[in-house]
């Protein structure tokens, strides 16, 4: 399952932007790494806003089965985000960080979903002082919990202003290639660094560019960084532009609808493997009900059969059961026992040959 780069993401915000002022309907937690959020406009209808820290965001359709019990974040969510409206939906500095703003009658949230290493989502005030977390997340200079203003993870750049910046920038941050450089340096991740290379006729392994190719690079990037959306499919997997050094894609009414379909099979093998282990147990409690049932059938059994070897004695031995309950009416216990019947509280124990 593919994770979002930054241009994918820069898509889909690009996209989202005609949700801005619709309202939030409700939030669910299908599971423990997704929140959806419902977005209600009168023009646009109910549509869900998935959101997979780490992962993916994309608007949806279709709302996944949630647990009848909500999830505690879940829950945090929807009393502060409850009857709010979205009112501005960003990307920050071409990072993987988008920045989600809610306004209601007397409040101001910002939701931050971080789509980096292990991913987060974290609420904060107006002024960007967390308020709840996803997940609690510490690191030496970085720390993501509730009290603490929200700080950036340190940038890594894709805007520069010139080609002499960009040229300092690559050096700074050179790597065994030129197509590895441009990945983890300029954060595109590799798909998109083999397409700038290929865009501007460049060998991605090369080590050590000549001045004119990195001029080429530079100009490549300008354009692919301003490029229009085209969001297509090639092999299953979709993209937001054109990508020339993958070939002709299947062309797609948006990038948002193309991450939809692609991620619905995911989805629903999770929603099928939920599925799964609810049969699992639902099967597991009847077959212990049956056992129980089974047991207890036995022991019905047993006593049914003892009740009917014990009728058939007293009605073949009527005489002396009625002696022996005239005794232990009159409390004879001798001569009771003189007949070999045992007494145990106020039950008579008699032995049936």
């Amino acid at each position: 399952m593919k994770t979002l780069s930054s241009l994918e993401i820069q898509a889909v915000v690009a996209e989202l932007q005609k949700y801005i002022n619709a309202r939030v309907d409700q939030i669910y937690q299908p599971d423990a790494t997704e929140i959806s959020i419902a977005l209600h406009r009168s023009d646009l209808g109910r549509n869900f806003l998935r959101i997979i820290p780490g992962t993916v965001l994309y608007i949806t359709t279709k709302k996944r089965a949630s647990p009848k019990e909500s999830i505690n974040f879940c829950r945090f969510l929807r009393k502060r985000l409850g009857s709010t409206r979205l009112k501005e939906i960003l990307q920050k500095n071409r990072e993987r960080i988008v920045e989600l703003h809610f306004e209601g009658k007397e409040s101001y949230f910002i939701l931050i979903a971080e789509f980096f290493s292990k991913g987060n989502l974290i609420l904060c005030d107006k002024n960007y002082t967390i308020i709840s977390a996803f997940q609690v997340q510490l690191w030496k200079d970085r720390k993501i919990k509730a009290k603490q203003k929200y700080e950036y993870p340190p940038e890594r750049k894709i805007d520069f202003k010139d080609f002499a910046e960009f040229k300092s920038y690559l050096e700074s941050n050179k790597k065994e290639s030129i197509v590895k450089t441009i990945a983890l340096g300029l954060n595109m991740g590799g798909v998109y660094a083999e397409e700038l290379c290929f865009r501007a006729k460049i060998a991605k392994e090369t080590k050590d560019p000549q001045e004119k190719e990195l001029q080429e690079l530079f100009k490549q990037l300008q354009m692919l960084l301003s490029e229009e959306l085209h969001p297509n499919r090639i092999n299953g997997e979709p993209y937001p532009i054109h990508m020339h050094e993958r070939g002709d894609g299947e062309a797609i009414e948006s990038y948002n609808k193309a991450l939809d379909e692609y991620y619905a099979p995911f989805m629903n093998a999770a929603e099928d493997e939920e599925q799964e282990e609810e049969t699992e147990k639902k099967k597991n409690k009847w077959e212990d009900m049956i056992r129980e049932q089974e047991k207890q059938k036995i022991q019905v059994e047993k006593a049914i059969e003892e009740n009917r070897i014990k009728a058939e004695w007293i009605y073949n031995n009527y005489m002396e059961a009625k002696e022996i309950l005239d005794l232990f009416k009159q409390k004879n216990f001798t001569e009771l026992k003189k007949k070999g019947v045992e007494i145990e509280g106020k039950n008579l124990l008699i032995e049936i040959q």
